[in-house]
């Protein structure tokens, strides 16, 4: 391995998963040396972790033998599994001015308290950005939260500068649904399209086709909505008020699982904050259709 660079602390990952498989290569590329990447006792943890640590020039150990060997470390893993972590670190001595951060959007940097009573400095560092295998995006173009204690929440910064990324303050409690922000932005937009692969199956397309011919509108559709906001970026048949669109709609989708539901939350939810024609008659719709929906699950039962 390379000797640390003098203006930049030594890192070590704790996790080998997609963040962690991001992140490392855009650090090693920031100048940053990995010292460790550390993962959990199962097979495919440590094969992750091996073909991480190879292309960081960086050494593998376990999560039970992780420490303070590194100025910082930085905690990739699941939600569920941080607060285990934690207690784990905690029981290595020596963890007095080293900086430990998390990437978890939703749990704040209190997941990290053993390891703050022991001296360390704790903040939880958040890339709002979807990380799935084969596509790694531009760092650069990747918003940073950040919140927790004022040194590590110094150095977390420096880390997202040297990326040329930009990073933002979060408050402790608003983390839930910040996240929940981000779960609106990406995977329940995939859900939504998952959802209307099964209407275009059902309109005699595959898979396939529906993705190429869903392709251009979608574009289209971010495009507008990054450069100009939801109520300009806003248009169809809800929009215009088209009742007896939405009505043959609502009447085709039930023989799609569970698209009717998808479209009648989307629809409501759009008619809270989206520019409509006939907003109130539309919501008079949606309801007297969730009103029949109920009386037949009443008949069944």
């Amino acid at each position: 391995m390379g000797s640390k660079r003098a203006d930049k602390p030594t890192i070590t990952l704790i996790g080998a998963g997609n963040l962690a498989q991001a992140m490392g290569p855009a650090l090693k590329a920031a100048g940053y040396q990995i010292d460790f990447v550390a993962a959990r006792e199962t097979a495919s943890s440590r094969r992750r972790a091996a073909m991480l640590a190879g292309t960081l020039e960086a050494r593998t150990q376990s999560l039970n033998d992780a420490g303070p060997t590194s100025d910082i470390l930085w905690i990739c893993h699941t939600d569920d599994a941080l607060a285990e972590a934690a207690k784990l670190l905690a029981r290595k001595p020596g963890w007095t001015g080293k900086i430990v951060l998390h990437s978890s959007g939703a749990l704040s940097s209190d997941v990290l308290s053993p390891l703050k009573r022991k001296g360390a400095s704790t903040a939880s560092l958040h890339p709002m950005m979807t990380f799935v295998p084969g596509a790694t995006p531009r760092m650069d173009e990747v918003p940073f939260a950040v919140e927790g204690d004022a040194s590590a929440v110094a150095v977390a910064r420096k880390i997202v500068r040297s990326l040329g990324a930009e990073s933002f303050p979060i408050k402790k409690a608003a983390k839930p649904l910040y996240h929940a922000l981000g779960s609106f932005s990406s995977p329940l937009i995939v859900a939504a399209l998952a959802t209307a692969e099964r209407v275009g199956r059902a309109a005699g397309l595959t898979a396939s086709q529906t993705r190429r011919i869903m392709a251009p509108i979608l574009r289209q559709t971010i495009k507008n909505y990054a450069e100009r906001g939801a109520a300009a970026a806003f248009s169809g048949p809800i929009k215009r008020g088209d009742l007896n669109t939405v009505l043959r709609h609502l009447k085709e989708l039930k023989r799609v699982p569970g698209a009717s539901e998808v479209y009648r939350a989307l629809v409501k939810s759009a008619l809270m904050d989206l520019p409509s024609a006939k907003r109130k008659e539309l919501m008079r719709l949606l309801n007297k259709q969730i009103h029949r929906q109920e009386r037949k699950v009443r008949k069944g039962n």
